[in-house]
């Protein structure tokens, strides 16, 4: 997985590309807990996503638990319909704000 970062201020937006799989997720959770501590909110754009695994679900639930901790917020944007399948078997896709 590919991830670039777009720094708006207190704003960082996350381009994410490839698979947020198991083989990703360990480093994707680190940079993402750096990230949660630097910006007040964080927008996830997922429009070159390809694949999320449970790891990578784990990923984005730890970031979306931080960010809540802090007072903060996450959205989700661009999720194709493969992804979105995933977020909606977990009972993600009730708790985050995907638009």
């Amino acid at each position: 997985m590919d991830v670039k970062l777009v720094n708006r201020g207190e704003e960082g937006e996350l381009l994410l590309s490839g698979d947020l799989d198991t083989r990703t997720a360990r480093d994707a959770d680190k940079l993402f807990a750096q990230l949660a501590t630097r910006f007040n909110r964080i927008i996830l754009n997922m429009q070159n996503l390809n694949y999320i695994s449970s790891a990578g679900i784990r990923t984005i639930r730890n970031l979306y638990l931080l960010i809540m901790k802090k007072g903060g917020k996450l959205d989700i944007i661009n999720v194709n319909g493969n992804v979105m399948e995933v977020f909606e078997m977990t009972g993600l896709a009730g708790l985050l704000n995907i638009r």
